[in-house]
């Protein structure tokens, strides 16, 4: 019994080491977090529609949306998620989609990317292109943020998903390295929530929300 507490007091030791590591890590990119996602999100190219299941794409900015009459359905430029589907789902699973990917990830944890797309697929209905953009964005967030992650589990904080500036989770870890850092998961998606100005799961401030959508009934 008693090796088995040490067995546990070493695990719970390694992990708290490395996921200070990874907190770290994340801090030092909470800047360019900031610059590259939302600073100047409300300016520059836009996703925008015709009409509701209509015609999709992309302007320069809202004004020139506006003016071939279509309307703003994300800040940023459109990509494989900005399909009517994909965006229906962001906002129908807006309260447990977080919870739903994590899901996925931790059922295929043993197996390989293509593993984790079928689940996404399959389980959260996103089309193979847009689930592809998660799936990669799953697998970076398990590269940089695996052990914020386990610690999270020891800490019963699994399901804490909340962004703020005093808060590294592991939503935070993902947008500093897998959205603004090594991983490209926004360019690849173009449409998500806070991109959509969809309020979600996930707690976040005003300022990293789009403010300038134009749908706000789905």
């Amino acid at each position: 019994m008693v090796h088995h507490h040490y067995v546990l007091a070493i695990y719970v030791a390694l992990v708290s080491c490395a996921a200070t590591v990874q907190i770290r890590s994340t801090e030092t990119k909470l800047d360019a977090v900031r610059t590259i996602l939302y600073a100047g999100q409300n300016e520059g190219p836009v996703c925008a529609f015709d009409n509701k299941c209509g015609d999709i794409r992309e302007f320069d900015s809202k004004e020139d949306a506006h003016l071939a009459k279509y309307e703003v359905v994300h800040c940023g430029p459109c990509a494989n998620c900005s399909t009517w589907n994909d965006m229906e789902l962001q906002y129908s699973t807006r309260k447990n989609l977080a919870a739903k990917a994590q899901k996925c990830g931790i059922k295929t944890m043993g197996g390989g990317i293509d593993g984790l797309q079928k689940c996404l697929e399959t389980d959260i209905g996103w089309t193979e292109e847009c689930a592809r953009c998660w799936a990669e964005d799953i697998f970076c967030t398990k590269n940089f943020c695996t052990f914020i992650y386990l610690q999270s589990l020891m800490t019963n904080q699994l399901g804490n998903f909340k962004v703020s500036p005093d808060a590294i989770t592991s939503t935070t870890c993902e947008e500093a390295h897998c959205e603004a850092g090594d991983g490209y998961f926004v360019q690849c998606s173009g449409s998500n929530r806070r991109r959509m100005n969809i309020v979600s799961g996930i707690a976040r401030p005003d300022t990293e929300q789009c403010q300038i959508v134009d749908v706000d009934d789905w």
